[in-house]
């Protein structure tokens, strides 16, 4: 189970690596609001044409997504360790199916340690 959750983990990282620079904090309602600026996002990784990823931008569970993780002064949890720190070592580990694995391995550790510590 938690090596599941750690491949669906580093895949959305590595799909959404960037997106806090995209992310807009308007301040002119009682409550601030903030969007996400697709464009930017799909431009500054050359995915304009990728049916997928603009498809997933554009769901709700995408805009849960923002609402949830865009308050800048929020904990840090696994998922943003990933997608802030991780990107260089998936980067190099792109095409190698054994660090893939250990990587993985790791992050069902940590999972595991998060629901028992």
């Amino acid at each position: 189970d938690k090596e599941i959750r750690a491949v669906f983990l580093r895949l959305f990282a590595q799909l959404l690596q960037g997106y806090r620079w995209c992310l807009h904090i308007i301040r002119i309602h009682p409550e601030p609001v903030i969007r996400f600026h697709k464009a930017a996002f799909l431009g500054q990784r050359g995915l304009t044409e990728d049916d997928f990823l603009t498809k997933v931008l554009e769901g709700m569970a995408f805009a849960g997504f923002v609402t949830e993780r865009g308050a800048p002064y929020r904990s840090i949890d696994l998922f943003d360790e990933l997608v802030a720190y991780e990107v260089k070592r998936m980067r190099a580990e792109e095409g190698n199916k054994q660090k893939i694995l250990r990587h993985i391995k790791e992050l069902a550790e940590k999972l595991y340690k998060n629901v028992s510590p």
